[in-house]
């Protein structure tokens, strides 16, 4: 390989890295707005168990509540993963890119 098609290889590298610090970033927006909703539903619940009119019922609401926050909980963990995978990505590329650096000072 020429060291001008390795420089046009680091570029590429560099986009990938760009692409998945934008994924980053999407990920946070979608943690941001799930703990948004959960803000919102825990609002909702409390009026709900105010004006729950048995003890029956305020059991069904918190019951309810229980499983839509461990289906919150799910979601986060998710984006967590997402973003742990995409920092995995981003340091494997940034490694490809030393690699191609080293090979550049080889041809010269």
């Amino acid at each position: 390989m020429s060291i001008d098609s390795v420089k046009r290889q680091i570029e590429g590298y560099k986009r990938d890295i760009d692409r998945e610090k934008s994924r980053i970033a999407d990920s946070r927006d979608d943690m941001a707005k799930i703990r948004i909703r959960k803000s919102r539903d825990a609002d909702h619940y409390s009026r709900r168990l105010k004006s729950a009119s048995s003890t029956a019922n305020k059991h069904s609401i918190r019951a309810q509540k229980k499983r839509d926050w461990e289906r919150y909980a799910r979601e986060i963990d998710r984006e967590k993963d997402k973003i742990a995978k995409t920092r995995d990505k981003i340091k494997n590329i940034r490694e490809k890119i030393k690699r191609s650096r080293e090979r550049i000072k080889r041809l010269r």
